[in-house]
């Protein structure tokens, strides 16, 4: 069954094709990869999925339904997250009270209203929810913290943690690996892992090639907006086109 999937997309800023006619499909269950040099247009690509960007042309279909007109916080309620390339937390708020904005979706309380303070029943719902997936990540230790004291991975925890609030089945994730340093990678690693065993499914941008070729069961490469590629991480990674545009032959024979 798919849960997410494109057809016919394309964003234009000005004369600057963004995205290129880009059609694809997830499979519920799978973790999806989306690779491509800088600029390739895998972040615009995102926020035409979430609704931050309309694209010009083509449709947005999640569980089957045209989502393509909604903004994104109808899409959010319908079972889409995302995370950002660049960390979206509140600094001055608990880790706790972080996650519990992102339980918003769920409740009848407004964005506005999360921020300010849910109804009493609502905040003890949102607690609840937002403990509990800071125990699925491993921050339940850090709940009463302020968001700002946080390392950068756990910042990045965070971020996942307030996107699962929502109880999402279709989880974006930009550049979770990026920044993060190398001996707590494994971590970030095995929560991906972890969410996508519980039943989301995981679409995910990130330039760390040992780590797509490891949790991806499927691959699809931009260039210049456009499909260059997809398919296994096998053959992504023997594709001549993409060694030549991409990957180099480093990562071909790791």
């Amino acid at each position: 069954m798919t849960t997410l999937e494109l057809s016919g997309i394309s964003v234009t800023f000005g004369g600057l094709r963004a995205v290129v006619d880009l059609s694809f499909a997830v499979p519920a269950g799978s973790i999806k990869g989306i690779i491509g040099p800088n600029g390739a247009g895998k972040t615009t690509l995102f926020n035409a999925i979430s609704g931050i960007t309309t694209p010009q042309s083509g449709r947005v279909l999640l569980g089957g339904g045209d989502v393509t007109a909604l903004r994104p916080h109808q899409r959010a309620a319908l079972g889409l997250s995302r995370t950002f390339q660049n960390l979206q937390i509140f600094a001055d708020m608990s880790v706790l009270e972080n996650v519990m904005v992102g339980a918003h979706t769920r409740l009848k309380s407004s964005w506005f209203a999360a921020l300010g303070g849910f109804t009493r029943a609502e905040e003890r719902k949102a607690e609840a929810t937002a403990f509990q997936k800071l125990a699925m990540l491993g921050l339940d230790k850090r709940a009463s913290d302020l968001a700002g004291d946080l390392g950068f991975a756990d910042a990045k925890l965070l971020e996942i943690a307030r996107a699962l609030a929502s109880e999402p089945t279709v989880l974006l994730l930009d550049e979770p690996i990026a920044g993060v340093p190398p001996a707590d990678q494994e971590r970030l690693v095995e929560v991906i892992r972890q969410v996508n065993a519980s039943g989301v499914t995981v679409v995910l941008v990130e330039h760390n090639m040992r780590v797509v070729m490891k949790l991806c069961s499927d691959i699809l490469v931009m260039n210049y907006g456009a499909r260059l590629a997809e398919g296994t991480p096998e053959s992504v990674a023997r594709n001549q086109e993409v060694i030549a545009a991409y990957l180099g032959p480093e990562t071909a024979h790791a």
